[in-house]
């Protein structure tokens, strides 16, 4: 074989493989773009879904800190309705408390005085206020 026509053979197959190569990277690039395509779209799916989530939370959460309020409030105003009635007891026993200490105090004072004749005629008169006190009540 000559070689000029050896050298044409060779360009031919040269030619040959340059079109194939050509062919196929035209193909590669075209799955390349495909490729990022998906990728943008996987990533503008994963943004969104993220968006989506914290959105829900963020409303789960203000529904959770609504329910806590109401929670809260429904709990003191339970403890104003069980108190209420117990603070005014404590205020009535320590009116009756304070009302005991003077009588103590004044009956103590009795008992330390000298005078005798006062002494009778301030008994006489307490004995007297209890039996009223008494009727009134009983």
């Amino acid at each position: 074989m000559p070689v000029k026509e050896a050298v044409e053979t060779y360009k031919d197959q040269v030619k040959s493989s340059i079109q194939s190569l050509i062919t196929n990277k035209s193909a590669i690039q075209e799955m390349e773009e495909q490729q990022k395509q998906k990728i943008s779209q996987v990533r503008e799916q994963s943004q969104s879904l993220k968006s989506h989530v914290t959105s829900q939370f963020a409303e789960l959460h203000q529904i959770l800190v609504k329910k806590e309020q109401r929670i809260l409030g429904e709990i003191k105003e339970d403890e104003e309705k069980i108190l209420s009635p117990m603070e005014k007891n404590l205020q009535d026993i320590q009116e009756n408390l304070n009302s005991i200490e003077e009588e103590l105090s004044k009956l103590q004072g009795r008992m330390e005085q000298t005078d005798i004749m006062s002494f009778l005629k301030e008994e006489a008169g307490r004995k007297r206020r209890i039996s009223e006190r008494w009727c009134h009540t009983g």
